[in-house]
């Protein structure tokens, strides 16, 4: 049966699968993540979640942040990492793992996100979503021995099917998946994905119908000198992402420096997060009422202002303190407020001049979210899907595109790069050495070398050598330690120098230039470089001292590595 799976027409039935397993998980965590909040803030059925959300009591409002809060740090305590996975870890398994992931890490994501975005936390559900799906699909992969580029593309189908069912955008859920997760778009990925895309779309419209998102106005652009205003406001939201993952940054440092127990402070933070929304209680939750009111004007500019700095304080409070949730959702209500303001300020130099709120605040959200998730191409679809409005193209293309290229200028490329950095991930070195660093150099181990006293001449070095047909000596004092090494080439160099008698330590590599085991074969081979030479010893440390297991040589790691790429080539493309 698994051989089925494998064959093209069986792995897009597993792709349609997937698209609707996936779907109806990510409609699930919508479902609970509402009923959770109706329960906490004690909403009732018909009342209106605006009108809820701006009329309830200070004790509601304050304390069920605090409680989700409670309860998340004793789902952190138990975590290993003491943190929760999401996005960056579903692209460094994609980049790195060959699409292998712990399926339990979904689980908890989704318990811990349930109860985040339940009690208020102003995160978003897309990023868990695609993260439990990203889970169950990779145990489907190992289950079913899919071969990397298969496990490669159920990890899109996940990715593309939980974005779709979470906004309703099946276009742009294909495209972050090719764009962020798999990173290429060979037709053997791009057509699985977009089955699973539909799969998802026929849960999502099964459920909620096939309306927009956020329902807009007919806007349009008041005239073309307005491009430069979208270019800088492009560049502001830029600032602003920098901004916000600084404070992600000062959160989790200022954590540490207290000495507070990590999975105590998330009630801390839920503290905050309670005494803010007093005042501002749309930033609560995922915040797409917030959302739409920016985008249909309804929002006063001073309430502006207050839920543009409320919100990007509190995300990067709960991101930094160890709530579970993810940057999509506060990255639209962040950049439809920015939007907003920005219109507020160039409407100074007259109003006329310069198109309405709503136009400033759709370019906006597409600016922030373009710069927060790295992903221009589909970010620009997710906007476009969730409002239904292509009048604002330009704009919109134009204002992305330069919030993602300043993003690359400044310190932090993305949230979720910056995410993998922490870890010594950098994907912007191209996924093809990120390849190269999953494998070791174990299997290039050559146990063609010989072993010398440190006081052997190197014309009993050469003999021996030559005796035995071998490149290298490695030496070995009276006390088994390994206290460096030599290859022919050195010998020649040192007799020309000293004269074949001289003893061999003389002339040795030290000890120092050797690669211990497990080595990547990236970092072999830029050890290599650095030493000039075209072998090393390769060296376990054991209890009493370090041992010699055997040698590498360069143009063994050389072939591996043009092996690997040719593998990874043909299995994208589809060739042999």
């Amino acid at each position: 049966m698994t051989e089925f799976f494998k064959r093209r027409f069986g792995f897009f039935l597993l792709a349609l699968f997937t698209g609707l397993i996936v779907g109806v998980t990510t409609v699930a965590l919508i479902e609970c993540i509402v009923f959770l909040q109706d329960f906490l803030f004690a909403r009732e059925d018909n009342t209106d979640r605006i009108a809820w959300l701006a009329n309830k009591s200070d004790w509601t409002i304050l304390l069920a942040p605090v409680i989700g809060g409670i309860v998340v740090g004793l789902i952190l305590r138990h975590m290993p990492e003491q943190r929760f996975h999401g996005i960056a870890d579903v692209m460094e398994a994609s980049a790195m793992r060959a699409g292998k992931m712990d399926v339990r890490s979904g689980g908890i994501v989704g318990l811990a996100t349930l109860v985040s975005l339940g009690s208020g936390a102003p995160l978003g559900r897309e990023g868990p979503a695609v993260h439990i799906g990203a889970s169950i699909t990779a145990w489907l992969a190992d289950k079913l021995g899919l071969d990397r580029t298969q496990s490669l593309a159920l990890l899109g189908c996940a990715s593309a099917a939980a974005v779709t069912a979470s906004f309703n955008t099946p276009i742009a859920g294909v495209l972050f998946a090719l764009e962020v997760i798999v990173g290429y778009y060979a037709l053997r990925v791009f057509a699985p994905v977009v089955i699973a895309a539909m799969g998802a779309v026929i849960v999502r419209h099964s459920i909620y119908g096939n309306g927009p998102e956020f329902t807009i106005p007919d806007y349009a652009i008041g005239s073309l000198w307005e491009l430069l205003a979208f270019a800088v406001l492009g560049f502001v939201a830029a600032l602003v992402v920098q901004l916000c993952i600084f404070l992600v940054i000062i959160t989790q440092r200022g954590w540490a420096q207290t000495g507070i127990p990590f999975w105590i402070r998330p009630t801390f933070a839920g503290v905050l997060i309670g005494l803010v929304a007093l005042n501002y209680p749309l930033i609560l939750g995922v915040g797409y009422e917030g959302t739409a009111l920016a985008l249909n004007e309804s929002l006063e500019v001073k309430m502006i202002f207050g839920l543009l700095v409320a919100k990007t304080v509190c995300a990067a409070v709960a991101l930094g303190s160890g709530f579970a949730g993810g940057v999509f959702s506060p990255s639209l209500f962040i950049g439809a407020m920015l939007g907003g303001g920005f219109w507020f300020l160039i409407s100074l130099f007259g109003e006329n001049l310069v198109s309405s709120q709503g136009v400033y605040s759709v370019v906006g959200m597409a600016a922030i979210a373009s710069a927060m998730l790295g992903a221009p191409i589909s970010t620009l679809l997710i906007v476009f899907e969730l409002t239904i409005d292509y009048d604002l193209v330009i704009a919109v293309m134009l204002a992305s595109a330069m919030a993602s290229t300043s993003m690359q200028l400044m310190p932090y490329g993305s949230f979720f790069r910056w995410q993998l950095s922490k870890r010594g991930i950098n994907l912007n070195t191209g996924r093809d050495q990120s390849l190269l660093r999953t494998r070791t150099i174990d299997d290039l181990v050559s146990d063609n070398y010989i072993e010398i006293g440190p006081d052997a001449s190197l014309k009993d070095v050469e003999a021996a050598m030559f005796a035995v047909k071998s490149y290298v000596a490695v030496i070995i004092n009276t006390d088994k330690r390994f206290t460096g090494s030599l290859s022919t080439n050195d010998i020649f160099t040192g007799a020309a120098d000293f004269g074949r008698d001289e003893a061999c330590s003389t002339v040795a590599n030290a000890p120092e230039h050797a690669i211990p085991t497990s080595t990547s074969l990236l970092a072999a081979l830029q050890t290599l470089n650095e030493l000039d030479v075209n072998y090393a010893p390769v060296t376990r440390v054991g209890e009493e001292h370090t041992e010699v297991v055997g040698v590498v040589y360069r143009s063994d790691v050389l072939s591996a590595l043009y092996e690997l790429v040719r593998e990874a080539r043909a299995e994208e493309y589809g060739v042999t």
